[in-house]
């Protein structure tokens, strides 16, 4: 069978390009080896927000002293039913699409013949043009490895069919923070240890040191410039030594130190296909790697492992596989995200970034507890910060430290990228109760004349 296209991977770095490309009339195939929808919507994205709704309404109740709980298995399945929902909508668009979509394990034999494993059957098929969306794995620690069961990665927190009592995060990053959170909301005893100088270690001090502290009134124990000596099984718990001295006795070890890419085996090193020094697939500007007609999108060409950004790459890299001319992706526009009740949402470069690249800045940093639906939503230590360069003209980084955060950075995008100035958004009626109005009052704390904030 020949395709003019074929697009290795359904989940967000895979599933818009194979879209765009049937819409423009194409015939095209989705090699898939695990579940519709890739990490995002089956491990990622949609359950841990699903967790996280449910988790948001626990804590708005004890804010008032009351209290709240659910059955553990009814919210399990629960959000195994919002994925499964979420899944069948791809697999609708992929049909309304007349895209074929086969399942197995696809293995690049020649830079233009793909051999997929299913089993003991296998499937040969020539592709016109490739787009490889291979994604990601959990990455597992030296002398740890996960074992599906007490020692695991986000892919079984999510689908734990009994809540623990107790759990360690390994690694304080986005996955790691996102998921202490949950847990603890559900009243989960959760120790979180972190190699680095503090939680999200690419992060800005005072970012992360915000949400140390909204995480430890949760009741999460966190462990800074700390790693993992040993973790024993002993019956069915496991027995974890700390480098501080700690032995800490957990039901489940979660591991969330980082991804790694899924190149291996794949047939890429065979085929040429160029790989950088972490086995992530290096791309041109046209998302095209070292190969001329196969591309690739998606976590697997590295950079920020966000699915926005994936959705993205995928429609670029359909555009020039279709022969239209694709487009650029900031990644510093790029929204970063971190879903954790005192949300994070950050555009542009840290303070760190700026200061190892020798660039001077200007920091202008508010706190966000003065608006009402800040006040409403808890968020005591929220705060928004713009760095901008010495002649407070340019944005160089923003970041929002407070509740909804992860919605309100869309409307300081346009700020970021130049399309709007202080002058228009003082003038703007953004809506009020909302998070998002702290752009206006932002752009009048700049200007001189602020309503809700006193000029220092």
């Amino acid at each position: 069978m020949r395709y003019d296209a074929v697009v290795v991977g359904s989940g967000t770095g895979g599933y818009p390009g194979a879209i765009y490309l049937a819409q423009k009339g194409l015939k095209v195939a989705v090699v898939e080896e695990h579940l519709i929808g890739g990490e995002c919507t089956n491990y990622g994205c949609v359950p841990s927000k699903a967790f996280y709704q449910v988790a948001e309404a626990i804590r708005s109740i004890e804010k008032l002293g009351g209290e709240a709980s659910v059955k553990w298995e009814n919210l399990v399945e629960w959000v195994s039913q919002v994925v499964r929902e979420s899944r069948e909508g791809i697999k609708g668009l992929f049909e309304s699409h007349g895209i074929d979509v086969i399942e197995g394990r696809a293995i690049l034999k020649t830079q233009r013949e793909i051999v997929i494993s299913a089993g003991e059957e296998k499937r040969r098929i020539e592709a016109g043009k490739i787009l490889l969306a291979l994604g990601t794995d959990p990455s597992p620690i030296p002398g740890v490895s996960f074992d599906g069961e007490g020692i695991i990665s986000n892919r079984e927190a999510l689908y734990m069919r009994e809540k623990p009592s107790e759990v360690l995060v390994i690694g304080g990053g986005v996955i790691g923070v996102e998921l202490a959170n949950i847990l603890s909301s559900f009243k989960v005893g959760v120790t979180v240890v972190e190699l680095m100088d503090h939680i999200l270690p690419t992060m800005d001090r005072d970012v992360a040191q915000a949400l140390k502290t909204h995480l430890s009134s949760r009741g999460v124990k966190i462990y800074e410039k700390t790693t993992v000596k040993s973790i024993t099984k002993t019956g069915g718990k496991y027995l974890a030594e700390l480098s501080n001295g700690l032995k800490l006795e957990v039901d489940k070890v979660l591991i969330a130190t980082g991804r790694k890419p899924r190149t291996r085996e794949a047939g890429l090193v065979e085929n040429n296909i160029a790989l950088d020094q972490k086995g992530f697939i290096k791309i041109n500007e046209r998302q095209e790697t070292s190969i001329p007609g196969i591309y690739a999108s998606g976590d697997v060409v590295g950079g920020p492992l966000l699915a926005h950004k994936a959705i993205l790459e995928s429609i670029s890299a359909a555009r020039w596989m279709s022969g239209e001319e694709g487009f650029h992706i900031d990644y510093s526009a790029t929204p970063s995200t971190i879903f954790t009740g005192l949300e994070i949402a950050s555009i542009g470069y840290t303070e760190k970034e700026l200061t190892s690249r020798g660039v001077k800045y200007v920091k202008v940093r508010i706190p966000a507890y003065y608006l009402s639906a800040v006040k409403i939503k808890g968020g005591k230590q929220s705060f928004i910060k713009v760095l901008l360069d010495e002649r407070q003209e340019k944005i160089l980084g923003v970041h929002i430290v407070a509740p909804n955060a992860s919605e309100v950075i869309s409307a300081y995008i346009p700020l970021y990228l130049g399309k709007i100035g202080f002058g228009d958004i003082s003038r703007i009626p953004y809506p009020h109760l909302t998070v998002s109005e702290s752009l206006r009052d932002f752009a009048e704390y700049l200007l001189g004349n602020p309503v809700h904030l006193l000029k220092k």
